[in-house]
């Protein structure tokens, strides 16, 4: 129960916000390695697809199909902003451009890359600031009478335990 309700202090979408958002710093990171690696943007996503975990794979998976069902890398990269949010405007922006110009895309997603990793820390920060007030219900709940227990009980019991209740001693 306790933990039950330990679980319940965080909302829901603040735990989705974050899962989507390491999705998305992950999704970045094999993006970037795999353009580096010589492949093109439709390559990249192929491999995502087929090695991706989670959330990763899936959205790499539905570009892919997109593609292969007719429609061009520019369009089919909108999935990103549906599964990762607002966050990942930038990087099908940025892969629709090198598609529709040809621009190189690997230092901008460099900048995307650090400019996610950044976010990710800063709401690791955030949450760990927020942890001291998550911890104080099971903190005073159940830390703080077990100490009562052990240490005022035990003095309690042992003046307690001196008293008599008889008629004073000459």
């Amino acid at each position: 129960m306790l933990v039950q309700l330990i679980r319940n202090l965080s909302p829901t979408p603040l735990r989705q916000r974050n899962h989507a958002s390491a999705s998305l710093v992950e999704f970045v990171d094999l993006l970037v390695v795999l353009l580096r690696s010589g492949r093109t943007a439709h390559q990249a996503f192929e491999c995502i697809a087929r090695w991706g975990d989670g959330d990763v794979g899936r959205v790499a998976g539905r570009v892919v199909q997109r593609c292969e069902r007719g429609e061009r890398l520019a369009d089919a990269t909108g999935e990103l902003i549906t599964t990762f949010g607002s966050a990942a405007v930038g990087i099908a922006s940025t892969l629709a451009a090198a598609e529709r110009d040809g621009l190189p895309i690997a230092p901008v997603l460099d900048r995307l890359a650090g400019e996610a990793h950044a976010e990710r820390r800063r709401q690791a920060q955030i949450d760990a600031a927020k942890l001291p007030i998550k911890l104080a219900f099971p903190l005073v709940a159940c830390v703080l009478p077990s100490f009562v227990a052990l240490t005022v009980v035990p003095i309690l019991i042992g003046a307690l335990s001196s008293l008599t209740l008889g008629p004073p001693t000459r």
